[in-house]
């Protein structure tokens, strides 16, 4: 029970601020306890260390209570009545929960250790104590001290008076007296020099703790270590504070390392966390004014990706610091460097189309498409009015779209696979035409192609199959029905009979022959007919986009869906793109507009 206690005790003890509450039911708890080893109701503890550590938790306890009650007295208005003297022989007691024992009078002070110790002090040694606890505990330690030494002079081996004249000549010769240890006054002055310092009112912290000085000095304390380093803490924190606002003065007028230099050396000397957060966030800002500074001052080609994010640090400091020096001539820099980075941007942007437009598989084409979004994003970091911006934003969203389109014909024919014969899928032969015919190399083409193999054989050798069964038909047929006429027309031929006839010989005369006179007979004479020039058709393979140029160079004229009719239009010689892919001119009539444009002839089918 007791070990219990002890612990509670110390635990409240060891808090900042305990409420008063808690010290009531603590000290309520070891006094009873006491008592009852005080009047035998429990067999005392077999280890007395523990009684005596109780005792003085108790005491602790009371001084503790007994400065708080002197706070809140001294708080009190003045009563018109005179304060009436106490006895010094009887100690001052905190009122408590139980106030008398119940086994004592009410006439009896409630000090059970007291009582359980009596039968082994003398009287007039525990009335000199009484007087000497008295003044310890309120704080009066010069007027403790003799009357300590008076109690040992009687009893010599009363360890309690030893102790608390040891610690009150301790309180007196080193200066470290604990808060829980000062005057009344001194302690309420002390609190609210403390509860001013928090708050940054360094000299009206100050007032109070020269006020508690003062208390001090009229109980015969001359030196209180805890105040003393309380003051210098507080006269380094008034120097450190204005040092802080000359930093920030500085930090408006746009002087970033002289602001650090000053708000480092206030963080440095009280290390406050305002005081260590700013001169951080100064730190970063100049590094990160040096990485620009690194970025703009590149040798050869930037990247358009470092410049991009140079560019919006660069934004978010000219917003926190306005145009301070140094930020205008980074400005000045990255504007001056500006164009030709945004030049060799676009180039990249139409570069990565031109591999997506031309890409064999489709995750290639998503690859580029990705990365010319990525470009086209820095470059609306860099420079949102570029005028090519929304032309290449409008392309690259087209080819996206047909990719689209590409990537759900194929998953289409995948499922009309698993819903078909193997060996004749006509639906996803013919749904995915066009994209086999775009991304010849796609994995997931490749795959659908081995799935459609049985598609040809099937298609091709049952349509030879049925050619040549037609073909011997067809001449078997022919054969038989020839025969059969043959057989008809014999049958309605007479048979030859033999008959006697007289057979007259001729005899050959010569008569003169006549031979005809040449005459010239007229020709007509041709005349020429104008012969009109064929027209020459074809058949777009997918949806294209008609340019003004062969081929991805140029500019789109228009777009041309997948099977639409083209009109082929002569041209004085043949074109060729970069990839050596032939052109030809063509027109495109619809009821809404006229495409004129070049299209790869790889694109188109002829008749």
């Amino acid at each position: 029970m007791l070990p219990d206690l002890i612990l509670r005790a110390k635990d409240v003890l060891k808090q900042d601020n305990p409420a008063d509450q808690e010290l009531m039911e603590v000290e309520n708890s070891l006094s009873a306890y006491l008592e009852a080893i005080a009047t035998e109701r429990i067999s005392p503890p077999a280890d007395l260390s523990e009684l005596e550590n109780a005792n003085r938790l108790l005491r602790e306890i009371r001084r503790e209570r007994s400065r708080r009650l002197a706070e809140t007295q001294s708080q009190a208005p003045p009563s018109s009545e005179e304060p009436v003297e106490k006895p010094e022989d009887i100690p001052e007691q905190v009122p408590t929960a139980p106030s008398v024992s119940p086994q004592l009078g009410e006439d009896d002070t409630y000090d059970p250790l007291q009582k359980f110790l009596s039968s082994s002090h003398d009287p007039e040694a525990e009335a000199l104590m009484d007087s000497a606890e008295e003044a310890f505990y309120a704080g009066n330690y010069q007027k403790a001290i003799p009357l300590f030494e008076k109690v040992l002079g009687i009893e010599p081996t009363w360890s309690r008076a030893q102790e608390h004249r040891d610690e009150a000549e301790e309180f007196l010769r080193s200066g470290n007296i604990p808060s829980v240890a000062l005057p009344p006054e001194a302690g309420k002055a002390y609190g609210k020099a403390q509860s001013a310092a928090r708050v940054f009112r360094y000299q009206t912290a100050i007032d109070y703790l020269d006020e508690a000085f003062e208390s001090l000095k009229e109980t015969g304390i001359n030196r209180w270590r805890e105040g003393e380093e309380l003051r210098q803490d507080l006269e380094n924190q008034m120097q450190a504070h204005e040092v802080y606002q000359e930093g920030l003065s500085l930090l408006g007028q746009g002087e970033l390392q002289g602001a650090l230099s000053k708000i480092q050396t206030a963080a440095s000397a009280v290390a406050l966390p305002e005081y260590v957060d700013k001169a951080a966030e100064i730190r970063s800002d100049l590094s990160t004014l040096d990485e620009i500074a690194d970025v703009v001052n590149l040798s050869g080609s930037i990247p358009p990706d470092k410049l991009a994010d140079a560019r919006q640090k660069l934004d978010r400091l000219s917003l926190k610091y306005g145009e301070i020096p140094k930020v205008s001539r980074l400005r000045n820099r990255v504007e001056t460097i500006l164009p030709n980075v945004v030049t060799s941007l676009v180039e990249n942007i139409e570069r990565s189309k031109r591999h997506g437009d031309s890409a064999s598989a489709i995750k290639t084409a998503k690859n580029a498409y990705a990365e010319a979004d990525r470009a086209l994003s820095t470059l609306q970091t860099l420079q949102p009015d570029n005028p090519l911006r929304h032309n290449l934003e409008s392309d690259i969203h087209d080819s996206r779209e047909a990719l689209e389109t590409y990537e759900e014909s194929l998953e289409q024919a995948k499922e009309s696979l698993e819903g078909e014969s193997r060996f004749f899928p006509r639906n996803a032969f013919l749904i995915s035409k066009a994209v086999r015919k775009r991304f010849p190399q796609d994995p997931g083409v490749l795959d659908l192609k081995s799935h459609l193999r049985w598609y040809h054989l099937t298609f091709y050798g049952g349509g030879g199959i049925a050619v040549i069964l037609i073909v011997l038909a067809l001449f078997f047929g022919g054969r038989g029905i020839a025969g059969a006429v043959e057989q008809r027309q014999l049958a309605l031929t007479p048979s030859p009979t033999m008959t006697a006839t007289i057979t007259p010989t001729s005899t050959i005369t010569p008569t003169p022959t006549e031979t005809p006179t040449p005459e010239p007979t007229p020709t007509e004479t041709p005349f020429y007919t104008a012969t009109p020039t064929p027209v020459v058709t074809g058949t777009a393979l997918r949806d294209l986009f008609a340019r003004q140029g062969c081929y991805e160079g140029f500019r789109s004229t228009g777009r041309i869906p997948e099977g639409a009719v083209v009109t082929l239009l002569s041209i004085p010689e043949r074109v060729f793109d970069n990839l050596n892919r032939e052109c030809v001119l063509i027109e495109y009539r619809t009821a809404e507009a006229n495409v004129l444009g070049y299209l790869l002839i790889m694109d188109l089918s002829f008749p």
